[in-house]
């Protein structure tokens, strides 16, 4: 049985949600022993450095696509699966090549946000993702879903039937979070900030992630309360509407306490969320919202948009606000002053986070591949 795995998303600089979701879960697949038989083909433009020496069993395919900076996924890929012609093609960065064959499909959906929020894509970027969900439900015979909130929308938008789906959530490494007292204060230095006088948000800066709403937040709770010397800080690459996130930070009068860092290394993430006073989630929507179990298991309390998925990833770990209402988040974040509320949200966030894990998410995504 040999199974091949695209994971040329791996070769992208700046990894962010689905580029960290494939590392985790190849890193992971690869603890587990190989059946009898079994080979595992790699599939990338480039060999990963990070994923280190292969086990027995697995190799890299690395297959080029001259001349050409696009089209690496249906051009060449394609041709190889041609080729090669594994018994399962297993895409785990939502888009399958334009021919495969007839092989075993199994693939990764995200979210379909682009259903939800559309606004927020232009029309060929939303064109082209509404294309590949399409393609995905149509030729997959098995779909791995992030969330039950991505598997209840392909059933609910795409007619996909329940027994093609299965939920394979996504985790974390505890031990990315046990972070030295040193290294937290090495890292708010580096950023010109003080332990538990700032709001941390981590993602892409755009109208998806509701930075405008949560500007707007920020700006009426330090005008309700002119005592407090609170900042917020962007952690994340500028993404769709940003020419509108910066005209608003640049207008506001608290501009000098909002921090915009961009894209910010792996090893700077767990710090700042430690050092954080809340994590703040606005989001419009999202597929699974990782990040806020990340706070949880940094520690760091969380308030979150009152959405299906950050719903089932946070529970009752979160203060869940509607970003209907801005004066309902500058309550909540007024409530971070409360020491033993804020305590009892580290608690729990914390035992909330462990039911999160990536030896749980590869060991499933295992038993799809191998049924």
């Amino acid at each position: 049985m040999i199974y091949g795995i695209d994971v040329n998303a791996l070769t992208r600089p700046n990894r962010t949600g689905v580029e960290r979701y494939v590392y985790e879960l190849i890193t992971e697949m690869m603890k587990a022993p190989l059946m009898e038989g079994e080979r595992v083909f790699l599939y990338a433009s480039a060999k990963v450095d990070e994923l280190g020496v292969l086990p027995a069993g697995w190799e890299w395919r690395i297959i080029k696509l001259p001349i050409l900076t696009k089209g690496w996924t249906h051009l060449r890929l394609s041709y190889e699966l041609l080729a090669t012609k594994p018994d399962v093609f297993f895409s785990p960065a939502h888009e399958i090549p334009l021919f495969a064959g007839r092989i075993k499909i199994v693939n990764t959906i995200h979210d379909i946000a682009f259903v939800h929020v559309p606004k927020v894509y232009t029309f060929f970027n939303r064109m082209r993702q509404r294309w590949a969900v399409a393609r995905s439900v149509k030729k997959s015979d098995k779909i791995l879903t992030v969330s039950e909130t991505t598997r209840d929308d392909l059933g609910k938008f795409y007619q996909v039937q329940v027994d093609r789906m299965i939920v394979t959530r996504l985790g974390i490494r505890p031990e990315d979070f046990r972070v030295r007292d040193e290294q937290i204060d090495q890292t708010l230095k580096k950023y010109n900030l003080k332990a538990q006088n700032y709001l941390i948000t981590v993602g892409r800066v755009e109208k998806k992630k509701g930075i405008s709403f949560l500007i707007d937040v920020f700006e009426k709770f330090r005008q309700y309360h002119p005592d407090s010397d609170l900042n917020l800080v962007l952690a994340g690459k500028m993404g769709n509407g940003q020419e509108d996130i910066i005209n608003n930070i640049e207008s506001s009068k608290f501009k000098d306490q909002i921090h915009v860092l961009g894209f910010v290394p792996e090893e700077d993430l767990a710090p700042l969320m430690i050092g954080s006073l809340a994590y703040v989630f606005p989001s419009t929507y999202e597929g699974f919202g990782i990040p806020a179990l990340e706070a949880m298991a940094a520690g760091t309390p969380v308030i979150a948009s009152d959405i299906p998925a950050l719903r089932e990833v946070c529970g009752d770990a979160a203060i869940i606000r509607s970003t209907n209402s801005v004066d309902d988040w500058v309550e909540a974040i007024g409530q971070m002053q409360n020491s033993e509320l804020r305590s009892q949200l580290v608690q729990k966030g914390t035992q909330r986070s462990r039911m999160f894990n990536w030896s749980d998410t590869a060991q499933k995504t295992w038993e799809v591949l191998r049924g």
